[in-house]
């Protein structure tokens, strides 16, 4: 999903927490969130306990390389899960790390990436392609490789503009296969054994991968003998318009017994289900999913597989940094015309051993157990295994839980 639509998705809590402008913490803070101050600027990481981890994870030749990070905050599942496994590859790698946020404001895009270029920030990763020319064009003059981390990136995005040698890509999401991504929602709804399902997603021109994943959705309900409606759309991205189509869709079919929540599913498509029968299939994941599964309401959820997308990015700028580049890079899998895109996967979950199974390897606390190990990540680095590839790269950060798991 483009970062436009979670932009206004989120607007509701951007009043509510009166934030403004760029917040930064160190990857070495105890607590990122108590440096979220809207009056606060970037603090370097470059602390004393920092330094010493930096010492123990400098590679042969001495250098340690300093990422920044950019996402809207920190302080939800998503910010916390990956800033862990920063910390873990800071840790164990050459690499140390260095956070901002824009609290959802596109505008301080550019001031987040100037004070990581001023906090000596060798590359930056930022969560979404917001403002990515005018934040481009700020690291192109520094010199400073910029990736975009869980948004795929075109040349449209670029306006005609070239993005600079200091580019290094966008990543695909939804482990790429939009089409594959409804399928794997559909085999959930069809264990479950329920029939007569419909879908509620935000309008069609922002969520525009929606139409598909939806198809492959329809198709494989479909084939199974089951009913399932075309997909409704709302007619914005406010909690009160994805209620009403939803309310629609369900007074429309009497019959309805489950919805296929892609509009912020758990947020905004749950409470309108809460008075009926209708049960949840969701795009999306928080804390309550093992609560909703065990009490029947949820069928299924899912979400970006965070760690995975870091990593492809840690290694396309390791390699960058290093003066290397993937001898396949122009002929990537997901790459969009001359952009080279990385990806990730989105796991579902499909019931409770699944959520275990993705609380465990996909959310991790515990890095080395996670999708992507410094072990794995170092062997698509060229420094490391000079026969790395970028298709390697991807095959590693589009694994699936049930591969994890058996690797671990």
């Amino acid at each position: 999903m483009k970062r436009k639509v979670l932009n206004i998705l989120m607007s509701a809590a951007v009043i509510a927490s009166m934030l403004a402008g760029c917040g930064g913490t160190s990857a070495s803070s105890p607590d990122s969130s108590s440096s979220f101050d809207s009056a606060s600027t970037s603090d370097s990481a470059t602390t004393s306990d920092s330094e010493a981890e930096s010492d123990t994870a400098e590679t042969e030749n001495g250098e340690t390389y300093k990422i920044g990070v950019i996402m809207y905050q920190w302080t939800d599942a998503q910010g916390a899960n990956i800033q862990n496994y920063c910390n873990y590859l800071q840790e164990n790698m050459n690499v140390e790390f260095q956070f901002e946020s824009t609290f959802y404001d596109d505008d301080a895009q550019v001031s987040c990436v100037e004070n990581l270029i001023s906090a000596g920030c060798d590359a930056i990763i930022s969560g979404y392609d917001t403002n990515i020319i005018a934040a481009m064009n700020t690291c192109d003059t520094a010199g400073v490789y910029y990736a975009v981390a869980l948004d795929h990136i075109t040349e449209d995005d670029f306006a005609g503009s070239a993005p600079g040698q200091y580019f290094l890509g966008g990543t695909k999401q939804f482990g790429g296969n939009l089409g594959g991504l409804g399928e794997k929602y559909a085999e959930a709804v069809i264990a479950s054994g329920i029939d007569n399902i419909g879908g509620i997603s935000f309008p069609a021109w922002a969520f525009s991968d929606a139409p598909e994943i939806y198809t492959g959705f329809q198709n494989a309900l479909k084939t199974a003998g089951l009913t399932v409606q075309d997909l409704s759309f709302s007619s914005g991205f406010t909690a009160e318009e994805v209620k009403s189509a939803t309310q629609t869709l369900i007074n429309e079919n009497s019959d309805i017994q489950a919805i296929f929540g892609m509009s912020s599913g758990l947020d905004y498509v749950y409470p309108a289900l809460q008075d009926t029968n209708v049960k949840l299939i969701s795009m999306g994941y928080d804390t309550s999913v093992k609560s909703l599964m065990e009490n029947g309401s949820l069928i299924a959820a899912g979400n970006n597989n965070h760690t995975q997308a870091i990593a492809s990015c840690v290694a396309r700028i390791i390699n960058a940094l290093e003066g290397n580049s993937y001898s396949d890079a122009e002929s990537g899998a997901y790459n969009e015309g001359s952009i080279v895109n990385g990806v990730a996967g989105y796991p579902v979950i499909g019931n409770l051993e699944a959520l275990e199974d993705y609380e465990t390897y996909v959310v991790a606390e515990d890095g080395s157990k996670g999708s992507v190990t410094v072990e794995e990540l170092k062997n698509c680095i060229i420094s490391i295994n000079s026969e790395a590839t970028l298709a390697d790269l991807n095959t590693l950060t589009n694994r699936t839980v049930e591969e994890v798991k058996e690797l671990r």
